[in-house]
């Protein structure tokens, strides 16, 4: 996101969740999550770790 580990360590929560939430808005692009095949296979492979 661009801070310094003291630039952080400045912050309180809520301004730090605040520039996550800007940081992803600006750029998750429109997808909106995954989609169903991907979480299926997601799922599969997180299975195969067990």
């Amino acid at each position: 996101m661009g801070f310094t580990p003291q630039q952080v360590n400045e912050m309180s929560v809520w301004q730090y969740l605040a520039a996550v939430d800007g940081y992803m808005a600006a750029h998750a692009g429109e997808q909106d999550g995954l989609s169903g095949s991907e979480v299926d296979e997601l799922w599969e492979w997180m299975q195969e770790k067990d």
